[in-house]
């Protein structure tokens, strides 16, 4: 009957066991890697979003400004009219409404421009978060083939 080498048996577990750790260390290091590259990617995009919506904010700011400047060069034009009323009542009804009129087509193109800032920032943000989770993906991929290498299950 043999007898068992303890001595054998205790340096072969003693492998196992450091070999076990060291590729534990491994997935923890890759595991590290990936969490700093997913929170800079998180960082970058937030930063970009941020400085989008600076961006749209200005645009909207500068059409309230000139809806702003538009509507008080409509009351003065409108005050303007009102005070020609009593010179000719026949011509105030056509000047009122051309005068209506020409500052429709001037607030319809003040909102025109505020639907294109808003659709251009809504597209920049979707192209920014559809490029971050892009990267995200493909590093994710990376680490996946990185810990079933390491633990021999990819070659």
């Amino acid at each position: 009957m043999n007898q068992p080498d303890f001595t054998e048996i205790s340096t072969k577990a003693n492998e196992a066991w450091t070999e076990t750790v060291d590729k534990a260390l491994g997935a923890l290091s890759l595991a590290g890697e990936v969490q700093r590259d997913v929170s800079g990617r998180t960082v970058d995009a937030n930063a970009a979003i941020a400085r989008e919506g600076v961006q749209y904010l200005d645009e909207v700011q500068g059409t309230i400004r000139r809806a702003s400047e538009e509507a008080r060069g409509l009351l003065n034009r409108q005050w303007a009219v009102a005070q020609e009323f009593p010179k000719d009542p026949m011509a105030f009804p056509q000047k009122v409404v051309s005068l209506y009129l020409e500052e429709g087509e001037k607030f319809t193109s003040l909102g025109d421009a505020q639907v294109e800032a808003l659709t251009r920032f809504t597209g920049n943000l979707q192209n920014l978060l559809e490029k971050a989770g892009k990267e995200t993906r493909e590093n994710l991929t990376k680490y996946t083939e990185k810990i079933l290498a390491l633990y021999g299950l990819k070659n």
